[in-house]
């Protein structure tokens, strides 16, 4: 069915998705209900591979830059070949989705930017996120959605970013038992053998979310990317309990545990992870997020976008451009070198 996203686009939602997962009242919901396939076509080799100012007006068109091959005459012979535009699918809750902040650059656009710009390809995203998803709503929409998986089929790179609802203290069913009125948590309650147990739980269940991917890529060489949880609770004054000597250590032990889960799973799938974690909580991963976080102090500001943004970036993207100018298993002549 069709619908409107924040910014007010024409979007395309998938049935059976997208209720909210968070904890009531609404007043202390950590997202909002909606799932998005917002189709984004970006300029080959843009001057700027990060955020810019027609990111938002862009999801309403699919119009062709003026120098894009298929738009130029036929050469003698025959007809000109059209470039199909590179596909990335960005997966996961609301922080991929881009809540709380309807005039932000999202990073997973900053990065289609950059994979433009590297390859001299349209670079088209359809972002599929979830606001409030857990890892389990993620494995049941790849396991189960067909537009997801057909999506997915067709992807040449997916950007994950899912766990933050899956925190021993965030998660729905509150596994630790120390969020029954929630958003308090009793962080003392919080052991590191439940966190361990959490975290084993949602390792499992990411690594079935990846195979997932790669049974629907048939796996075929795609660009995969995890981004890791970061800590909110450092700082937070807004969610009661959380900014408090009790929740340093919880909250802590259990970003760093997820955050190295999210790497061994995303490496183990020949993918990479976005260390998101430390380039909001600083490289001992004790610093408040500030200003990367909006005034919910969950979601993120444009700040924390652009450092989501920058993380990707420098993880580079391997294997799509080795892919992109030694075969043509995507149908297209090779890829101009942008850098």
């Amino acid at each position: 069915m069709h619908g409107m996203n924040k910014n007010g686009l024409a979007i395309a939602t998938s049935s059976g998705i997208g209720n909210e997962r968070r904890r009531q009242p609404t007043s202390w919901s950590k997202g909002i209900a909606g799932s998005i396939v917002a189709a984004v076509t970006l300029a080959a080799c843009s001057n700027n591979g990060g955020a810019d100012n027609n990111t938002n007006s862009t999801r309403s068109s699919s119009a062709s830059p003026s120098n894009d091959p298929s738009s130029q005459a036929s050469p003698p012979g025959g007809p000109a070949e059209v470039a199909k535009p590179l596909r990335l699918v960005a997966l996961g809750d609301s922080i991929i989705y881009g809540s709380e902040c309807p005039a932000c650059g999202l990073f997973v656009d900053q990065f289609g930017n950059a994979l433009s710009k590297k390859t001299g390809e349209k670079v088209e995203v359809s972002n599929l996120a979830v606001p409030g998803a857990e890892v389990s709503d993620l494995l049941d929409l790849v396991r189960s959605d067909e537009p997801v998986r057909d999506a997915l089929g067709g992807a040449n790179a997916v950007v994950v970013t899912i766990g933050h609802n899956d925190l021993p203290y965030n998660r729905l069913d509150d596994p630790c038992h120390v969020a029954a009125h929630y958003p308090v948590v009793e962080w003392s309650e919080i052991t590191n053998a439940c966190t361990d147990r959490v975290t084993d739980q949602y390792r499992q269940d990411l690594d079935a979310v990846l195979a997932e991917i790669d049974q629907a890529r048939k796996r075929r060489p795609t660009l995969l990317r995890v981004t890791t949880v970061y800590n909110s609770a450092l700082g937070d004054h807004v969610d009661p309990s959380w900014d408090s000597p009790d929740a340093v250590e919880p909250s802590v032990y259990a970003t760093e545990r997820y955050a190295e889960a999210q790497c061994e799973v995303a490496r183990d799938h020949g993918g990479e992870c976005a260390d998101t974690y430390n380039a909001l909580n600083g490289q001992a991963g004790r610093d408040a997020a500030g200003e990367f976080l909006g005034p919910d102090y969950t979601h993120l500001s444009q700040e924390g976008h652009d450092a989501f943004a920058q993380a990707l970036i420098s993880t580079g993207f391997h294997p799509l451009i080795g892919v992109l100018h030694t075969t043509t298993w995507l149908g297209r002549r090779p890829v101009a070198d942008c850098s």
